[in-house]
């Protein structure tokens, strides 16, 4: 993991403010595009991924499909009709 020698306080509703410039050098994210991000933690450590939609059932990301609300691939959406 490496350093990006940024230190920056928590505020008393415990948000913290990222650069700009780091979230677009590491998520390769564009002006126009809405970034979304994932965390996960341990004891003393807290990262973020770019969050990627996958099936509810599968965790396939490609050809999604939307149903209220839940994420579903092809594959799984015809085993559901099949049932």
């Amino acid at each position: 993991m490496k350093s990006a020698l940024i230190v920056r306080p928590v505020d008393s509703n415990g948000r913290i403010v990222i650069p700009k410039n780091l979230l677009t050098d590491i998520f390769k994210a564009k002006d126009d595009e809405k970034l979304t991000l994932e965390f996960f933690y341990n004891e003393d450590s807290i990262i973020l991924k770019r969050f990627h939609p996958s099936c509810v059932f599968c965790d396939n990301r490609e050809d999604l499909t939307d149903f209220k609300g839940a994420k579903i691939c092809p594959e799984c959406l015809k085993k559901l009709k099949s049932i």
